[in-house]
């Protein structure tokens, strides 16, 4: 199947996003100088590629297309990717088993007010605790509990008291 990226259209999306280029590289799998190629419309992208951006960018395949190109491979897409990661059985953070299990973004986002990617940004820029091995963020059961924490909404007067004590 013929994909055309719309090189125009991630860019936009991507500085819209606040993402630097090798950034959105990093976080889609791909090299910088291939997303800068299909940025300036230098080279195509295949599907998988394709699929992978519009993943991280969090925008349906056919935002960052040309035409209706994209129409046919838009339904095989998901079921791919369905295909490809299998569900993995999680234990939950507060549990023995979840207290050093560790969870991707996409995963902790189920337990967490924030979506994988946001749990990504605030990751790289240090914001929330994190595990950062082979260039991926993961974070174990602690982690999930400590940020839930950060952002745990207090009453005021605890508020007050940590602030007088």
């Amino acid at each position: 199947m013929n994909v055309t990226p719309n090189g125009t259209a991630i860019r936009a999306l991507r500085q819209v996003q606040d993402l630097s280029l090798r950034r959105l590289a990093r976080l889609a799998g791909i090299s910088p100088s291939q997303l800068s190629r299909v940025e300036t419309g230098k080279a195509g992208a295949g599907q998988e590629v394709i699929c992978r951006l519009a993943g991280t960018l969090d925008v349906p395949v056919s935002d960052i297309t040309l035409g209706g190109d994209m129409a046919s491979t838009t339904k095989e897409a998901p079921a791919k990717a369905k295909k490809a990661t299998p569900a993995r059985d999680v234990p939950y953070p507060g549990s023995p088993d979840g207290e050093w299990f560790h969870y991707t973004p996409e995963e902790a986002a189920r337990f967490l007010p924030w979506s994988a990617l946001q749990l990504k940004r605030r990751a790289y820029a240090r914001q929330i605790p994190h595990n950062e091995g082979g260039a991926r963020v993961t974070f174990t059961g602690r982690d999930i509990r400590e940020i839930s924490e950060m952002t745990a909404v207090r009453p005021l007067a605890e508020t007050a008291q940590r602030r007088s004590g």
